[in-house]
């Protein structure tokens, strides 16, 4: 199967994953065949994409570090949280920490025990899962870059609890700020900022979680070279755990349809992310999440240098600009593979550009 952006379905194209919407529904199975009122439908939904069968990806599977069921049940669970928590239903909020806490060690204990495997799924969501969907992505992402950091079983639960809670405060924000399709105002961005101490204050003072958890959503807008907020801190003044969860927010963010601006590409993102390396960034904090996320997931369709076009079928931690990729002629798989981190005489074919086909 194939990632392929909604704006480029077909009818005919066959969904190659079940699509499910928020509270676990699943809004259309696995090998059924898209109508133009379906696709319209989605683009309705603002789904940014789904994934394909066709010929192009016969015979790709796709891994995900975690199970799509513990993602589906995850995603649920931090949607009735945070309900819970912009409604003042505090009592409701408490009780759902102890399910929270269970689904953090499922999510550290998946990504641990699949520590080899690279980020090669793409996101499915809808505009209105982006709060649920984000949290979940951002905690996936920065227990990943914590495997290759070196922690512990320990820092990884407070880690991932902390990045799933870190945007808490963004339920004390307004609505029309929170979902602004245009610019913000100098004065709607100092509101914005608020979220951070919002959060940190509510988790400290309603939840029964540990500090260095908690630390996560009054840090994750740090920025290393000092210039972020609420503190303007600066290096190691800012703690592990914002930083990785810096990155990770930062990362999914780019990778997201929002009101204001389309989603970028994953190698988009991460050319963005190196340009703050060491500004924006913690460098260690960048290598280990180029170390684990595809540039080029396994199954996107890429134009090459040679005039060629291929399909991504296995990516390297060690050179993650250049996967396996088999080649596409005249819209049909071939036997021709080219792997372009490690055939000599590849050395010369890089890629250009994606298929938007």
């Amino acid at each position: 199967m194939r990632y392929v952006s909604t704006k480029h379905l077909k009818p005919g194209d066959k969904l190659g994953a079940d699509l499910v919407a928020s509270h676990n529904r699943v809004l259309l199975r696995k090998g059924r065949e898209l109508t133009r009122s379906m696709i319209n439908k989605l683009e309705i939904l603002g789904y940014q994409g789904v994934y394909v069968d066709d010929k192009i990806s016969e015979g790709l599977d796709i891994q995900d570090v975690i199970d799509p069921r513990l993602k589906h049940a995850a995603r649920a669970e931090m949607q009735a949280f945070f309900r819970n928590v912009e409604t003042n239903r505090i009592h409701q909020a408490r009780k759902r920490i102890p399910t929270i806490r269970s689904i953090v060690h499922s999510i550290v204990d998946e990504v641990v025990a699949n520590r080899d495997i690279m980020i090669n799924i793409i996101d499915i969501r809808a505009y209105d899962d982006y709060t649920y969907s984000h949290s979940l992505n951002v905690a996936v992402l920065s227990v990943v870059m914590g495997t290759v950091l070196g922690l512990g079983k320990k820092q990884l639960y407070d880690l991932t609890m902390g990045a799933l809670l870190h945007d808490v405060g963004k339920m004390f924000i307004k609505k029309e700020i929170l979902n602004k399709p245009s610019r913000l105002t100098p004065e709607e961005f100092e509101e914005i900022k608020t979220h951070s101490e919002l959060g940190y204050r509510y988790l400290s003072d309603q939840m029964e979680i540990p500090e260095e958890a908690r630390i996560v959503a009054l840090h994750h807008h740090e920025q290393y070279c000092g210039k972020g907020y609420p503190a303007g801190l600066s290096g190691d003044d800012i703690h592990l755990y914002g930083r990785v969860c810096c990155v990770a927010d930062v990362y999914d963010a780019l990778t997201s349809d929002r009101p204001y601006r389309k989603s970028m590409l994953p190698s988009d993102a991460i050319e963005y992310i190196m340009g703050g390396y060491d500004t924006h960034f913690d460098p260690r904090i960048v290598d280990a999440l180029t170390r684990k996320i595809a540039p080029y997931p396994v199954g996107t369709y890429v134009h090459l240098s040679n005039g060629q076009k291929a399909i991504v079928v296995k990516n390297y931690q060690e050179n993650i600009l250049r996967p396996k990729v088999r080649i596409i002629a005249d819209g049909e798989p071939t036997s021709e593979y080219i792997n372009l981190a490690y055939d000599m005489s590849a050395l010369n074919i890089t890629i250009t550009g994606i298929v938007n086909e």
